[in-house]
């Protein structure tokens, strides 16, 4: 039996319309126009694919709905070229029935409507910091982004900013790992986000970091200029991703004051679990220090459940900044015992101020050692 009609002007305009010129596949919506813009009509790669196929006899084909439904936009999605293979390979008729494909369809068409209805939504930048931590490698899905920034921005460029720290050869308990690290963040910081800013190219940040510890401060210490930042943190309950869940009671933080007095400070940051004074103690060779403490209501590693618990933390970590300078004087020796979420570490980098507070040098924990002294800031 012959194919069913095929889409006339009305039908592929409302297809790509409703798609808004992007590819419907869930996590790739690439923009499909670019060639159309460039002029170069002989590089196609937008289609128009057919949930029931035109064929009959096709992959999703109907003896009588291939025919009445060729030429209607509902039956139809836009697709990259790799998308629209993909979804017709015959091997995989099975993840890809007429079900799923209509559901991924309504889908986006969904999302593109919420972001035209919405007009307080703003486009943001993804920038995504990845490294390993001991033996676990670490990837941020584009697709968790997009979900996690949800009512709040748009992608405002498919390609995110990228600073991929995994595939250096040294572990992060190796001395030679954090210098390695860290110069290749500070390259890439200026090459890709502070020029771009400056250019007006960029307006703002969604930033999701799963890296060390000293590795998130730095990050946060660079970020602290701009203010168009909007930092993200991963959840592991109830379902992995990186939206707030919004969950819980918000979180209270508090400041413990050590003793005044000695120029040698530490700083306990227990907000993932609690550490205690011996292990800090540990670090140094006598005991005149004063030790501080930032502790939140509820310590565990899943705690952190809503955007004003980052606020909250923010908030306090700029009063004991300025705490420990009225008691201490700018010169402390200052030392930083983080054990927070990665969230918590980019806006404690954020909140320090060069030129009003003092600088420190951040701890990190190795197994079988203790805390390490890895980076110093000032």
């Amino acid at each position: 039996m012959a194919r069913g009609a095929k889409p006339d002007n009305k039908t592929r305009m409302l297809v790509w319309g409703r798609a808004a010129g992007h590819c419907q596949y869930p996590g790739c919506s690439k923009r499909l126009d670019e060639d159309l813009v460039a002029g170069d009509l002989r590089k196609n790669n937008a289609y128009l694919a057919h949930i029931i196929a035109s064929d009959p006899g096709g992959e999703r084909g109907d003896p009588t709905l291939s025919h009445e439904l060729s030429n209607d936009p509902d039956n139809i999605m836009l697709m990259c070229d790799p998308h629209h293979r993909e979804i017709d390979d015959p091997q995989k008729k099975d993840r890809y029935t007429v079900g799923a494909l209509r559901q991924m369809k309504q889908q986006h068409e969904d999302r593109v409507a919420h972001l035209f209805s919405n007009p307080l939504i703003k486009p943001a930048h993804v920038l995504r910091v990845a490294a390993s931590i001991g033996e676990n490698e670490t990837s941020i899905p584009l697709s968790d982004c997009i979900k996690a920034m949800g009512n709040e921005f748009y992608l405002a460029d498919r390609r995110p900013i990228d600073i991929q720290m995994r595939d250096i050869a040294t572990k992060d308990s190796d001395p030679d790992y954090y210098p390695t690290v860290l110069k290749l963040l500070r390259s890439k910081y200026d090459r890709e986000i502070k020029g771009r800013f400056e250019e007006g190219d960029l307006q703002h940040l969604a930033i999701f970091g799963f890296a060390p510890m000293p590795v998130l401060i730095e990050l946060g210490r660079l970020l602290s200029d701009l203010s168009a930042v909007s930092v993200y943190g991963k959840h592991r309950e109830p379902k992995s991703g990186w939206a707030w869940p919004d969950d819980q009671p918000p979180l209270s933080f508090s400041m413990a004051q050590g003793n005044p007095g000695p120029k040698k400070v530490a700083l306990k940051l227990a907000v993932s679990a609690e550490i205690t004074d011996e292990r800090v103690l540990a670090t140094y060779e006598e005991n005149d220090v004063s030790i501080w403490a930032i502790r939140s209501d509820q310590v565990g590693t899943s705690e952190l459940r809503n955007q004003a618990d980052l606020s909250a933390f923010r908030q306090i970590v700029g009063k004991t900044f300025d705490a420990i300078k009225d008691q201490h004087g700018m010169d402390v020796e200052l030392s930083v015992f983080p054990a927070v979420p990665a969230a918590c570490a980019i806006e404690f980098g954020r909140t320090w101020q060069p030129k009003a507070q003092p600088g420190f040098q951040v701890f990190d924990q190795v197994p079988g050692q203790g805390f390490i002294g890895r980076h110093s800031i000032s």
